[in-house]
């Protein structure tokens, strides 16, 4: 008996130092931080700046024949009458009437160049929630601390801020070591395809891929929401597909007065209730991995333990994602009804009722998996799965390699400009105009590299009362300035 104890507590014993070990060899990888000299900026003259671009009204409609094209034009040319010396110094080209490249030629013209991208674009505001604004969504209202308005966040406050950076370089006597492009798209909230997709041709054509590519994504936000307590640079180093399927349930009509014991609404709130109760797999392992690898080691003692050993926990560390909405995002492919219709009249049962479901497809999965899985959950021959004739989609982007030199390099400027984050890649739920681009370079990141937002601004996105902290938007500047700046020489400083 005292031998079946003894191999008890050294099987114990081994386990617990399994579990130790591998939860403190999740590590710290920070970088050490680099003094950083930062520019002096006119801020208000930047927020001025953004305050004019947020007026003007780029709003993108998925109906292109709605889509007033004056805006974007006159965008265009603010941008040219605002930053005279970035479009004097730089080349620039109007790609498909409205999109933008700017090229900064670089000391050494053969390495391989990197590309800044941003949109111009917006999406449009319910008519019906103007009255709950705190100021007109394009009056681009600024006070003392905060900028306000439709785009600051989304894009507009991106694409300003790497125009300012060009701009305080240029004065500087600034000259890049590599080659640096910037992209400009005028319909990412539509899917890029007549902006961002002709630029990523235009590239193609002319033989120009990238050494490293950054995009819009995650932020600066509050760890919270990720268990810890420093602040989150959340890194996209891939974005979720996206696909729309139509559910279409048909049967016998008739009169409400003589009901057959399933309708078609029944059969097709069925079908989508099957659905909701049987979402699809998750996937714990490559960029969520490494996710979970970067918060886990700024993690207490009993949570790092379960993060640095998902071999025991995978299935714990799932429940606890799945709770909430934010974190079932991360780890499966999400499935949302979002349109339902059926029916004319109260006293009419309807032949025939449909129903779209949005899925945002996660590294791993893929559209024809994903339908095959939604066939075989529903399984009812009498409800039609189908894509909806010129719906956008896209497949889920790569992963690029958060352990690559690229990677690390932009990892350091974070840390450089915000010293008291931790960096996290991870797969952006949303989708942005890289997935046009996914041919042109092997690293691909989504970071939008303005300061910390509060949590409750986040969730102003594509909503009411959209802004931005003037602190926030400076923060921005002089990141992409020290990104810029670690690209090549300065000749004045």
């Amino acid at each position: 008996m005292k031998n079946v104890l003894k191999a008890i507590l050294g099987l114990v014993a081994v386990l617990t130092a399994i579990l130790l070990f591998n939860a403190y060899n999740l590590g710290d990888v920070r970088p050490l931080g680099s003094p950083t000299k930062f520019m002096n900026i006119n801020i208000q003259k930047a927020v001025d700046r953004l305050s004019g671009g947020i007026k003007i009204p780029t709003i993108s409609q998925m109906n292109s024949n709605s889509i007033d094209y004056t805006h974007f034009v006159n965008f265009n040319r603010y941008l040219r009458r605002e930053f005279p010396k970035v479009f004097d110094t730089l080349d620039s080209f109007v790609i498909n009437k409205h999109s933008l490249i700017l090229k900064w030629g670089g000391a050494q013209p053969l390495k391989k160049p990197i590309l800044l991208m941003a949109h111009m674009d917006v999406v449009p505001i319910d008519e019906q929630s103007l009255d709950q604004w705190t100021y007109p969504p394009f009056g681009g209202k600024a006070d003392e601390e905060i900028i306000w308005g439709r785009g600051t966040m989304d894009c507009k406050g991106n694409l300003f801020a790497i125009m300012e950076s060009v701009d305080h370089l240029l004065s500087a006597g600034f000259q890049p070591t590599q080659t640096i492009f910037i992209a400009f798209g005028h319909d990412e909230e539509i899917g890029g395809n007549e902006g961002a997709k002709k630029s990523a041709e235009y590239f193609s054509k002319n033989g120009i891929s990238f050494d490293f590519i950054l995009d819009e994504g995650g932020g600066i936000t509050s760890g919270k929401s990720f268990g810890i307590e420093k602040p989150v640079a959340f890194v996209a180093v891939s974005e979720k597909g996206y696909m729309t399927l139509e559910l279409v349930a048909r049967g016998t009509g008739g009169h409400s007065s003589m009901p057959k014991k399933e309708t078609t609404i029944g059969i097709l709130a069925n079908a989508i209730t099957k659905l909701q109760a049987n979402p699809l797999p998750a996937r714990l392992g490559g960029a969520t991995k490494q996710m979970f690898q970067a918060i886990g080691a700024e993690m207490k003692l009993l949570p790092r333990i379960i993060m640095g050993n998902q071999w025991l926990f995978e299935g714990l560390i799932e429940r606890i994602f799945s709770a909430s909405p934010a974190g079932n995002a991360v780890i499966r492919t999400t499935t949302a009804p979002t349109i339902i219709s059926a029916g004319v009249k109260d006293n009419v049962i309807p032949a025939q009722a449909k129903a779209i479901v949005n899925f945002r497809l996660i590294p791993g999965d893929s559209a024809d998996g994903v339908i095959q899985m939604v066939k075989e959950t529903i399984n009812d021959d009498r409800v039609e799965v189908r894509q909806p004739e010129g719906q956008f989609g896209s497949e889920p982007a790569p992963v690029s390699d958060p352990t690559s030199i690229q990677f690390k390099q932009l990892t350091q400027k974070i840390y450089d400009v915000f010293p008291d984050v931790v960096v996290v890649p991870g797969i952006s739920p949303g989708g942005t105009d890289t997935k046009h681009f996914l041919d042109l370079s092997p690293n691909i990141f989504r970071f939008s590299g303005l300061g910390k937002t509060d949590d409750s601004d986040m969730k102003r996105i594509h909503g009411i009362d959209e802004r931005i902290s003037i602190k926030a938007y400076e923060k921005g500047i002089q990141f992409y300035i020290h990104l810029m700046e670690s690209l090549g020489k300065n000749q004045k400083l």
